[in-house]
């Protein structure tokens, strides 16, 4: 770890009185340009809202990493967003529930919106492609020209010209109700159901389908499991006619979205006006209130759609459909389905897919040693985790963890493997239900946690519990470090010679890393950590 460069960075963050910053809430566009994507800075909001987690670095596919640095170039914070430039699409059979079509359109223009700290440290916030996981870390080292970069005083313009543009905005007026209130914003994973293609005569018709849309969420086990992590939103907004756009059939309709059917040319691809939807949601909630959209089209045509925001229509079996596409946008899941592009060209960094057809496999935690490896499908009750061949588009070469999931066929439960994943992503938002980082150590090595940047975690007064496991015959140690007047200093550490140990702080609050040190022997670990988040 390169301490000198986080210490730096962290000092300037408490200098700028950190704890209580204004964050700045960022919504870039993009386009296609003669040597890629050319990006703008179209709407900014500064609040007290919290930050984006980085939620998406093990997605599939293009990828793009809004970073805010501070004037020394260190990394204050950052996220990983999807380059929609190729969007992959899926259409499912409504009577099956498999995958009828699987492929990957071009989108030359289109936005998403991150929230980012804009205290006294912020400099610049900069897109970046993609980076591998071995550039990232606590070193926040640069590592890639920027495809973008915007200076601290032409955000704060922006943001004062974007409060006057909405104020003027003619926007159709929305109003939010709140659904399901588990705790404050800055602590929960937030999602919001707004209906499309209701007029205002229509709002007692809305407010039933989406109580309908809601209560079949709420009722999936995943979402029952973590109710306690999310508050559920409804936003109401008036179109000024009734239905969508199917343009197949020659209708067209006046929405305030814009939602449309035979997007792509796709019959049950439901697809709206992203921006559209920004600032209908973005006029009656906060950015941290917002974090996963569902649009509810007043259609009963079958259909719907994933992507920075997700879709479904009225159609019976349509829910499934947003499930599915959640598992992609706030989860980080692959497809498990064999149909389309198979590409091999490396790893998958997505925790439901492998190309390891091994006992090692990045679930083996999970896999009975009574079940074989390759595991044949047809053999095991569905829901046994394994290594099953066929998965992320290909029919031989990558593998899924169970036979039939939600990410492989709608319908079917999330298994063991998708419903860890989703929770580790609910702990990212709550920061209390436990974050899971995994690695391998040399004998005498060392690791640090949060592996990715800017390297630490800020706390709340309460509660810091760190659990480490490794093989046996290791002896791996975890130290707790926190920052103070002196600089980072170690207040807690664990002791015996045991390859599991368990460590527990009383924090006040502050910022906080781990370090794991492999004291003898070498192999892999798992650090499973918790606190009370501010």
């Amino acid at each position: 770890m390169n301490h000198l460069r986080i210490t730096a960075a962290l000092a300037a963050l408490l200098a700028a009185g950190a704890a209580s910053a204004d964050n700045i809430s960022l919504r870039l566009s993009y386009a296609d340009g003669r040597n890629g994507a050319v990006f703008s800075a179209r709407h900014a909001e500064i609040g007290s809202f919290a930050l984006t987690p980085d939620v998406r670095s093990q997605a599939a596919g293009a990828q793009w990493r809004v970073v805010a640095r501070d004037a020394q170039g260190a990394i204050l914070h950052e996220v990983t967003v999807a380059g929609s430039q190729q969007r992959h699409v899926e259409v499912f059979n409504p009577r099956t529930g498999a995958i009828d079509i699987s492929e990957t359109v071009r989108q030359p223009t289109g936005s998403f919106e991150v929230s980012m700290p804009f205290d006294s440290a912020t400099a610049t916030i900069e897109v970046l492609p993609a980076q591998g996981a071995s550039a990232k870390g606590m070193s926040a080292a640069v590592a890639a020209a920027p495809l973008a970069s915007f200076d601290r005083a032409a955000l704060a313009k922006l943001a004062g010209a974007s409060r006057s543009a909405r104020a003027a905005a003619l926007t159709p007026a929305a109003t939010a109700t709140t659904i399901v209130s588990t705790g404050p914003a800055a602590a929960r994973m937030d999602y919001v159901f707004v209906g499309d293609g209701y007029t205002a005569a229509e709002m007692d018709k809305w407010h039933t389908d989406a109580q309908k849309v809601i209560d079949g969420f709420l009722a999936d086990p995943l979402f029952a499991a973590n109710r306690a992590n999310m508050n559920v939103r409804r936003v109401d907004v008036a179109s000024n006619q009734s239905g969508v756009d199917e343009p197949d059939k020659g209708i067209y309709r006046d929405t305030a979205m814009d939602a449309a059917f035979n997007c792509y040319n796709i019959d049950r691809l439901l697809c709206v006006d992203n921006d559209k939807v920004q600032d209908i949601v973005g006029s009656v909630l906060a950015p941290d209130e917002r974090d996963v959209i569902i649009v509810v089209a007043n259609s009963t045509r079958y259909g719907g759609s994933g992507g920075q925001v997700a879709t479904l229509s009225m159609a019976t079996q349509s829910i499934e459909i947003a499930l599915h596409e959640i598992g992609h946008t706030a989860f980080g899941l692959a497809d498990e389905y064999d149909y389309g592009t198979c590409s091999l060209n490396g790893e998958p960094a997505e925790p439901d897919v492998t190309m390891n057809g091994t006992r090692s496999v990045k679930w083996r935690g999970l896999i009975a040693a009574s079940t074989p490896v390759p595991t044949s499908a047809g053999a095991y009750p569905n829901g046994t985790v394994g290594v099953f061949q066929g998965a992320q588009y290909c029919a031989s070469g990558k593998y899924r963890p169970t036979e039939n999931s939600r990410m492989r066929m709608l319908g079917y439960p999330w298994h063991a493997v998708n419903e860890g994943a989703a929770t580790k992503v609910f702990a990212q938002y709550t920061g209390g239900g436990g974050i899971t980082q995994t690695g391998v150590l040399a004998n005498g090595g060392t690791a640090y946690a949060p592996s990715a940047s800017p390297g630490w975690v800020q706390a709340a007064a309460g509660a810091f519990t760190l659990n480490l496991s490794g093989k046996v015959g290791t002896n791996f140690q975890v130290s707790l470090y926190q920052w103070g007047a002196n600089g980072w200093a170690q207040v807690a550490a664990s002791q015996g010679t045991s390859p599991n140990k368990t460590l527990t702080y009383n924090a006040p609050a502050g910022y906080y890393y781990a370090m794991i040190s492999a004291v003898t022997g070498s192999g892999a670990y798992s650090l499973t950590y918790s606190y009370a988040k501010p």
